[in-house]
């Protein structure tokens, strides 16, 4: 626990630590769960929690099913991206986990002592706070964008 601890940092620590003692007492056992954040935020909740492989992988899915939209594909594409949304959204806190794990192990065959130790996990864990103030200001710009795009439109069109 010390070393959840000192990687997670403070950002909902409690609610992870219990999930992940969960996790680890039921062993091999698929973990399906619902994490709110990841389903209102999805790709962008992954690089929040530093998972940076399941970022990538959820934002190319996610562009890859808006081309094929663009292209004419019809509704296939969206439901493949809620499939893949609302399977994030069950599975986010055991990819958390897992990704968590794998971060410690590492750290664990590179970093000798345990003050060392858990010092690194603290640097290497935690979130990334500027990802959500980014997040915000993107929102707010590119509705900002729409609303100066969409009223001229209407204005010259009546």
């Amino acid at each position: 626990m010390n070393l959840y601890e000192a990687i997670l940092g403070e950002r909902n620590r409690i609610y992870y630590l219990t999930r992940f003692e969960q996790y680890d007492q039921k062993g091999s056992v698929l973990k399906a769960g619902w994490n709110w954040p990841a389903f209102f935020f999805g790709y962008i909740w992954a690089l929040y929690r530093k998972m940076y492989g399941w970022f990538f992988a959820y934002l190319g899915i996610t562009l890859l099913a808006i081309y094929f939209v663009g292209a004419g594909f019809a509704w296939r594409p969206s439901i493949a991206i809620t499939l893949v949304w609302i399977t994030f959204t069950i599975y986010a806190n055991l990819l958390y986990h897992n990704n968590i794990k794998k971060k410690i192990a590492a750290a664990q065959d590179n970093v000798k002592g345990e003050p060392k130790l858990l010092e690194h996990l603290h640097h290497k864990g935690g979130v990334h706070r500027w990802v959500m103030w980014t997040s915000v200001v993107l929102t707010f710009l590119s509705i900002l964008s729409a609303i100066l795009v969409v009223i001229p439109f209407i204005y010259t069109r009546f």
